[in-house]
């Protein structure tokens, strides 16, 4: 059956959205390339992931409360800034100036995700979230099983640059495909009230803050995993192991939440997830290899359900683009939060600490999934009422 113009994913700015956040999913390989290339010692790999991801969340949102004032050359721009940060890195071994080039790439990157998750999520944002956690997963696999080969051929500094290729391709999106990607919803051909036309309901930035927690609770859990699993005395061969299954599953996942009417309820979805993110946190304590793989993998499958749906949720409720890119800006911003809330508690409080901080986030989420899917089914229940109780009710009023 033929979708009708409406249902259609906007595959060009789906695909530019997955190479605007392509960084984390190749991280592990890419700090591996950057200590064989300058010298980094692992300690400051840390540093290095800070650096890039604040810029994107800067980027992410100057987009969102400033996307529409760009032009379509500011997003050319923002590629090319990017692809020019990508090959200085090859080339900067001075620590402070290549944290500084990081956060450079870091912002480039976030206003092009930002915009450009916003307009995939234009039609189909359930279908949209879901394709851009499916290309990513798949792209960043392909990435990091091809940048180890070419670093033996070539070196760790020619597998770094050829990184760059991401920003030039996302480049090339900008320009053969500006109408249907990056160019801002004021003059976008599909025709959508402007910034302010329409209030935001409380349902949808409910579920906008459930996705931000959500991300925040995968981050901090995610952060620590590998940390956790040495500590316990698992090698770091079934790290890469559950890494590379734990892919495999999130990507399996994706396909299967892009359709547009949720199976199960949101909340359901949201506890079920939250548990499933804890899974690390309990599997390191036993010590046992086949144990964490299949914590890993759940917490795979359970982050990306519901991300996706949480965000696929958040971007329905509203047809203002500012909250679109607000919803899209979640993610870099719970990338960062995420790792700083749970560096904080495990330093105060250590295991126990980020096992708190990671339930409290959870719980925090998941209550505003209920809230929001109450109001959902009230505004539904008042729209669908009979005629004779409409009446009734108007007569007792008055």
């Amino acid at each position: 059956m033929l979708r009708t113009s409406g249902e259609r994913l906007i595959l060009p700015a789906v695909i530019l959205a997955c190479v605007g956040c392509l960084q984390p999913g190749i991280d592990p390989v890419f700090l591996t390339l950057l200590s064989a290339a300058h010298g980094l010692k692992p300690d400051f790999h840390g540093w290095v992931v800070s650096a890039t991801q604040s810029g994107m969340a800067i980027g992410s949102l100057m987009t969102w409360r400033w996307g529409t004032r760009l032009p379509l050359a500011g997003f050319a721009l923002a590629a090319g800034i990017a692809a020019l940060a990508a090959l200085a890195t090859a080339h900067t071994a001075h620590f402070t100036a290549l944290l500084a080039i990081r956060g450079l790439y870091g912002a480039a990157m976030g206003v092009l995700y930002t915009q450009a998750m916003s307009h995939a999520a234009t039609n189909r944002p359930h279908g949209a979230y879901g394709a851009v956690f499916l290309c990513q997963l798949m792209l960043s696999s392909g990435i990091a099983l091809a940048l180890p080969a070419i670093a033996d051929a070539a070196g760790p500094t020619t597998a770094l640059s050829a990184l760059a290729a991401a920003p030039i391709a996302a480049l090339v999106l900008v320009m053969l495909f500006a109408r249907s990607t990056v160019k801002y919803e004021a003059q976008s051909t599909l025709r959508e009230p402007q910034n302010g036309d329409e209030e935001t309901d409380l349902q949808a930035w409910a579920t906008a803050g459930a996705t931000l927690l959500f991300i925040c609770a995968t981050m901090m859990v995610w952060t620590f995993s590998g940390a956790l699993a040495v500590k316990a005395g698992i090698s770091e061969a079934v790290i890469g192991q559950a890494v590379a299954l734990g892919s495999l599953a999130g990507a399996a996942t994706a396909v299967l939440v892009m359709r547009e009417q949720p199976l199960v309820p949101p909340p359901v979805t949201g506890l079920l997830a939250g548990l499933s993110l804890l899974t690390p946190i309990a599997a390191t304590q036993s010590g046992d290899a086949l144990s964490f793989i299949i914590a890993i993998i759940l917490l795979n499958i359970g982050s990306t359900a519901i991300i996706v749906r949480s965000s696929g949720l958040a971007s329905a409720a509203s047809k203002d683009s500012l909250f679109r890119r607000f919803v899209a800006c979640t993610h870099a911003l719970g990338m960062i939060l995420g790792p700083l809330a749970g560096s904080v508690a495990t330093g105060l409080f250590g295991h126990a600490g980020l096992l708190s901080a990671a339930v409290l986030a959870i719980a925090t989420a998941c209550l505003m999934l209920l809230f929001a899917e109450a109001r959902s089914l009230r505004m539904r229940f008042w729209k669908a009422r009979p005629e004779p109780l409409e009446q009734f009710l108007t007569d007792v009023r008055y």
